[in-house]
């Protein structure tokens, strides 16, 4: 499934921020963030102590990064995320992160892998924001929702990564999107 719908607003509101009038003006620079809410009851030290304990995170390379995909198991309806019956995942919270400049992807997948791994995910469902026309590869900002898979679903997308990465040439264009939704 597609993540795009939930992520317009966020998009939009970027647009409004940085005072342009569309999309195809996009030269803004985002401010600096890194902001993590977790889901359910308003804790603001727990959501501290998540980022605080993220900057000691050395290996993230266990969580899994699909981008703009859900995962089997999660559905969104009227711009909601919800957990299908028969699944255990769980929807943990909301990252948004910027060094206030265009980073690599990758420097930004491996913050949203810490903050998941300090929440106590192993996956996040992201999509980069502000990402120059002329390289694909680099972004200024990434929204993502953290979330702990279900194991059966994470069995399976860890399987389907062990079968890319022995079919793809060593140094080629890694993927960082997992299996796509049902």
């Amino acid at each position: 499934m597609n993540l795009r719908p939930v992520c317009l607003s966020l998009v939009a509101g970027a647009i409004a921020l940085l005072g342009c009038a569309g999309p195809t003006s996009l030269h803004g620079k985002v401010l600096k963030q890194n902001q993590y809410r977790g889901y359910g009851e308003y804790q603001p030290e727990r959501d501290r102590e998540v980022l605080a304990r993220a900057q000691g995170v050395k290996d993230a390379a266990s969580v899994i990064f699909l981008q703009e995909t859900l995962p089997e198991g999660i559905e969104m309806t009227f711009h909601r995320l919800r957990v299908k019956d028969g699944y255990s995942h769980q929807l943990l919270g909301r990252l948004a992160f910027s060094q206030g400049q265009a980073d690599s992807k990758q420097d930004l997948i491996e913050q949203v892998r810490k903050v998941a791994l300090a929440a106590g995910g192993d996956a996040a469902v992201g999509i980069f924001l502000l990402t120059p026309a002329n390289d694909d590869t680099r972004a200024q900002a990434v929204e993502a929702v953290i979330l702990k898979l279900d194991p059966r679903v994470r069995a399976k997308l860890r399987a389907d990564e062990a079968a890319e990465r022995g079919s793809a040439s060593a140094g080629a264009g890694q993927r960082c999107h997992g299996a796509g939704a049902d």
